[in-house]
């Protein structure tokens, strides 16, 4: 699979909102209004829960938990969250720092022996993901991983021996899975219990998250969401199930919406951390299970976190001028709940947002031949030099990725599409003959090549 993450900001249908529109209609009906083409599209299975100053004014559930069972989800439902784990163990970590268990300062060679660069790394890298760990999904044997049971030490054991990517306290913008399975190592060994008992101790059980937890393979009460994927232009099949042991401290915890709701109310809390470490984990920036943004069109700095992973995507958001907070947990593994996320934070803004419009009728004959073909990128493209096939498949049109996938495209007219599995604008431009010369996907455009049998790289 790609290794790559879009935070999409594609335009479909925009909705202009007259000044003071948003303050004039139900927020509730607006939300409702919006989400209404991606649940009529089959697009988004999950629940969602916006709240603002403290009061829920939006939470509902849509698609099935199971296709196979056709049960459907609730907003009692439990989904595995992926990378909004990492805010968990980060924040068990800082209240084992506050209680004197732990020091920022400590190398982790001192708790954890054998890790690469462990005489440097300390506990301050490890929780801003500036350590310089490997990432364990980058290499050669990950999948096995995958397939049976886990501890932390057994995914820690996985690194040893691997050189570090770069020296710690190196700025980094990616995720550092490694060592936050590292800290789940580390809270294990400071506080003598597995790492699930700990994370109840530490942070559901003083929160009341009751239908949260960590999940190490055994059985999670009903109703659970399992995971899917995409399978053609609307309907989702399940995804490939593995151990969630296998992810430790960054994307082994599941939630609901309403837990999630718990969690931020805690977290922006006065009693939960300490005023000093909250203000240290959210003004970092990037780390800590956090980014800090003020792109999107957002008019304050905001503090949000996406997950993905096998069968499941989710997004948090909270909006500090407005106490808001924005919750979605999906079960189908599309990056939706970004785009979703961002636009409702608009909504609250009172600013213009964007609602997919897309076409039910698939193409005619004679507008599909002129758009299908293969296109060329550049070296700055998320696959450098990648050519990309616009072709047909069984359900339709396809947009094929060079070693896979081959995605699934929606329709919006005869020359805008949107790549469902990475759920990204693409358009077409047509030559003088009226074929497709050019094909725009996001900022990038690649060039009509000649026909090649298959998509390839350079």
């Amino acid at each position: 699979m790609p290794r790559f993450i879009l935070i999409p900001s594609f335009v479909v249908c925009a909705i202009a909102l007259a000044p003071g529109a948003a303050q004039s209609a139900s927020l509730n009906g607006q939300i409702s209004a919006y989400l209404r083409p991606y649940i009529a599209s089959g697009n988004f299975s999950g629940s969602i829960l916006v709240a603002e100053s403290g009061k829920t004014i939006f939470e509902n559930a849509y698609g099935l938990s199971d296709v196979h069972s056709q049960a459907a989800n609730s907003v009692d439902t439990k989904f595995h969250i992926a990378s909004l784990s990492f805010q968990f163990t980060a924040a068990a970590a800082m209240r084992l720092a506050e209680q004197g268990m732990l020091s920022f300062d400590t190398k982790v060679s001192k708790i954890v022996p054998n890790v690469p660069n462990g005489e440097k790394i300390t506990i301050r890298n490890l929780l801003r993901e500036n350590s310089g760990l490997r990432d364990p999904n980058d290499l050669p044997g990950f999948d096995d991983l995958l397939a049976f049971h886990q501890t932390p030490e057994t995914v820690v054991q996985f690194i040893r021996g691997r050189p570090p990517v770069h020296e710690p306290g190196a700025p980094s913008e990616d995720e550092e899975r490694s060592a936050y399975n590292l800290l789940a190592l580390i809270i294990e060994k400071k506080t003598g219990l597995r790492f699930k008992d700990a994370m109840r101790r530490e942070v559901f059980a003083p929160l009341k998250m009751t239908e949260s937890g960590v999940d190490d393979d055994g059985p999670i009460a009903a109703p659970v969401a399992l995971g899917h994927v995409d399978s053609g232009a609307v309907n989702l099949k399940p995804a490939p199930r593995i151990h969630f042991s296998a992810k430790p401290g960054n994307g082994s915890a599941y939630s609901t919406v309403g837990d999630e709701h718990r969690w931020l109310a805690g977290f922006f809390s006065h009693s939960f951390l300490s005023d000093a470490d909250r203000q240290e984990i959210l003004s970092w920036g990037h780390g800590y299970g956090w980014i800090r943004t003020v792109n999107h069109g957002l008019k304050e700095p905001a503090y949000f976190m996406s997950g993905e992973g096998p069968g499941f995507a989710s997004f948090i958001i909270y909006l500090p001028k407005l106490e808001a907070e924005i919750i979605i947990l999906s079960n189908a593994q599309m990056p939706i709940p970004t785009p979703i996320g961002f636009d409702l934070a608009a909504m609250l803004e009172d600013r213009d947002y964007h609602a997919p419009e897309l076409r039910a009728a698939p193409l005619a004959a004679d507008e599909v031949s002129q758009v299908i073909g293969r296109f060329k990128f550049g070296v700055d493209f998320y696959r450098p030099n990648a050519t990309l096939e616009l072709g047909t498949g069984p359900g339709g049109l396809m947009l094929k990725w060079p070693g896979g996938p081959d995605s699934p495209v929606l329709v919006t007219d005869g020359h805008h599409f949107i790549d469902r599995h990475y759920w990204t604008r693409f358009s077409v431009d047509d030559d003088a003959t009226g074929h497709a010369a050019e094909l725009t996907f996001g900022k990038f455009k690649g060039q009509r090549s000649p026909d090649n049998p298959s998509p390839s790289t350079d």
